[in-house]
Formats: structure tokens, C-alpha cells, sequence
């Protein structure tokens, strides 16, 4: 009995001393942590570089656009003819190449020719009324001739030689009948371009060829 609590008595100191010795012992130093990897840290994106806008193409200047050329007609006459071209209102006229030009004495006339067969008188005034214009201009053209008055026969719209150009038509006479004339007349830039001939009743054929040639340019 006395041998086995002895027994119990050394186990016990046995086992005092290892939890004593087990405490007394140097501890073991901690493993330091491994600090975590530092992942580095990411740039910001960069933005794409947007290239400068490139302005539209400036489409080639269109040239003026050229008019087309002003074609005059050729007018065929029955006589071996003359022109007469003014450039200002732009017009020409036809007469017998045996009409010979002389100077201008009227206001308003720009050519004046005459032959045996009879007489051209051209001329340009500012007028708004072609018979109007008309009457004036022969009145003014008799009286440097002589003290008369002329008379309308008849006045009425044509086409003239060209085809295509309205004119007012004049016929007139004077000194009762013994002189005859034509007149020619059309509006161009605020002007009355007028053509008379004259003066032999015989010749109003003649006069009123030569008065159709008239023809704008």
C-alpha cells in the first residue's frame, strides 16, 4: 500500500517538473509574416491621342460661268449694201453702198447718208414711247428741210430681218402725199433706236428693206 502511493507520489513530481520545465523553456522566436507582395501599381490609362480634325477639302472655285456669244444674224438685202454699227446701245443697219454719209446735223442722230434713190437717217434718243419718239424725230427732220408737217399713214408692229426682233412700223407722208418715209423703231436701255428713209414714194420697197435691217447686237 505504502508502495504504491509512492509511486503515485513520484509520478505526480515527475510530471510538476515537465510542466516546469516546459514552461521555463526559451520560446521560440515567431516567424516574422511575410509581408504581402506589393503589386505595383497601375499607371492611368492614357488617352488616345485624337489627331486635329482635318477641315473639308475647299472645293475648286467654279469659274464664272462664260455667256454665250451673241450671234448676229447675217441679213441678206436685195442691194449691194453698206452697215452702219454703234456699239452704244449696240445695233446695226444696212443701206445701199451707193448712199453716200454726210454729218449729222439732227439732235439725237447718229448717221445720216444719202443717194440718189432716196436718204438714211439714224438716230438714238431716251424715250419710254416708240410712236411718240418717232413723230418727234421726223417733225425735227422736215423742218430742217423745210416748214412742214407730216402726216401718219399708218403705224404697226413687224418683225424685222433678223426674225426674231418686234419693231413699231411707221409709215408717213408729207407735202400731200409728194414725199414718203418709213420708220423703224424698237426699245432698247431706255432708248428709242429709230432708222427713217425717205423720201421718193416710189422707193417706200427700198425704204422699207433697208429700215428692217435693223438689228440688235
Amino acid at each position: 500500500m505504502l508502495k504504491n502511493k509512492s509511486l503515485v507520489i513520484v509520478s505526480i513530481l515527475v510530471l510538476v517538473l515537465a510542466v516546469v520545465a516546459m514552461a521555463c523553456a526559451p520560446a521560440t522566436p515567431a516567424k516574422p509574416a511575410t509581408p504581402p507582395a506589393t503589386v505595383p501599381a497601375t499607371p492611368p490609362a492614357t488617352p488616345p491621342v485624337t489627331p486635329p480634325a482635318t477641315p473639308p477639302a475647299t472645293p475648286p472655285a467654279t469659274p464664272p460661268a462664260t455667256p454665250p456669244a451673241v450671234v448676229v444674224p447675217e441679213i441678206t438685202t436685195s442691194f449691194e449694201a453698206a452697215t452702219y454699227t454703234n456699239e452704244n446701245p449696240g445695233f446695226f443697219v444696212k443701206y445701199p453702198k451707193t448712199w453716200v454719209s454726210a454729218a449729222v446735223v439732227l439732235k439725237g442722230g447718229v448717221f445720216f447718208a444719202q443717194g440718189d434713190s432716196g436718204l438714211v437717217y439714224v438716230a438714238v434718243r431716251p424715250a419710254t414711247d416708240i410712236q411718240a419718239a418717232g413723230m418727234t424725230f421726223l417733225k425735227d427732220l422736215i423742218a430742217l428741210r423745210a416748214n412742214v408737217n407730216p402726216e401718219l399713214d399708218s403705224v404697226k408692229e413687224v418683225t424685222l430681218a433678223d426674225g426674231k426682233t418686234k419693231a413699231t412700223e411707221m409709215m408717213l407722208s408729207a407735202l400731200f402725199g409728194s414725199q414718203k418715209a418709213t420708220i423703224y423703231g424698237v426699245l432698247k436701255d431706255g432708248n428709242a433706236i429709230m432708222v427713217m428713209c425717205g423720201t421718193n414714194p416710189k422707193n417706200l420697197t427700198l425704204y422699207s428693206e433697208v429700215g428692217k435691217t435693223l438689228t440688235l447686237k
